[in-house]
Order: structure tokens, then C-alpha cells, then sequence
């Protein structure tokens, strides 16, 4: 008995060493995953918010009102931490087929919000990975 118990002396200590890293790992991968989709359906939402606010704006005036648009959507990413230089505007529009989508058959004008938050780094602790977050709304302009 003796014998077995000072052989077994080190394993939990080599088990706990080889395990750790994997854990470790694994607990980082998915909080940094979970991270970037909670910042992404933020950002979904902040340009769904941008959308309906849009399609209401009378008269469009173009700049001034993409301007207006971009405003609300900061204030909605700001509410939750998301800091609205990191987000880049990649559209703002109003037309029949704004921002590149397929125009409707029915013929009224739409309004588009495309954002991207480029290079996001995604942190897996032993290493670390970028990857662009790109969201999109559209709807339709009542004015």
C-alpha cells in the first residue's frame, strides 16, 4: 500500500497541468464568441432602430439626414458599451434599391443601414483571431 501511494503522489498535479490550458481555452473561447454576438445583434438592433427613425424623417435632405440616422444609431450602441467610432457606416440610404438591395415590385422607396465594425479581435487567449462584423436593416420610407 505504501508503495502504490508514492507513485500515485504527482498525478493530480500532472492531470490538473494537462487539463487547465484545455479549460482555460475553452472557458475564453466562448466568452470572447458570446461577446462578438451579443455585439452583433447590438449592432442589428441599433440600425433596426435607425431604420424605423429613417423611414419617418421628413423631408430627407440627404446628408443632414444620414447624419440624424447615424446620431440615433450611436446613441443606441452607446447605451450598451459599444463605442460608436469602432462601428463604420457603410450606407445610408433612400431610393427604390438603396445601398445595393433589390428594389420592390410595389415601387415605393426604401431606406438601408449598413454598419461594420471592421477587424474585430476576437481573443482565445493562447491566441487571437480578426473578424469583421457587418448588419444590415431596411424598410420602408413612409414619407
Amino acid at each position: 500500500m505504501t508503495t502504490r501511494a508514492r507513485t500515485d503522489r504527482g498525478a493530480a498535479l500532472i492531470e490538473t497541468a494537462l487539463v487547465l490550458p484545455l479549460l482555460l481555452l475553452l472557458t475564453f473561447g466562448i466568452w470572447a464568441t458570446a461577446r462578438a454576438w451579443n455585439i452583433r445583434n447590438t449592432m442589428e438592433h441599433a440600425a433596426r432602430e435607425g431604420v424605423r427613425f429613417a423611414a419617418t424623417e421628413l423631408p430627407w435632405t440627404g446628408t443632414a439626414s444620414e447624419n440624424a440616422v447615424r446620431a440615433v444609431v450611436d446613441a443606441e450602441m452607446a447605451t450598451t458599451a459599444i463605442p460608436p467610432a469602432a462601428v463604420t457606416t457603410v450606407c445610408i440610404d433612400l431610393d427604390s434599391a438603396p445601398c445595393g438591395f433589390t428594389a420592390t415590385s410595389q415601387g415605393y422607396d426604401q431606406v438601408a443601414i449598413q454598419l461594420q465594425w471592421p477587424d474585430y479581435e476576437l481573443n482565445f487567449l493562447f491566441f487571437k483571431m480578426d473578424v469583421d462584423i457587418n448588419v444590415e436593416a431596411i424598410g420602408r420610407y413612409e414619407g
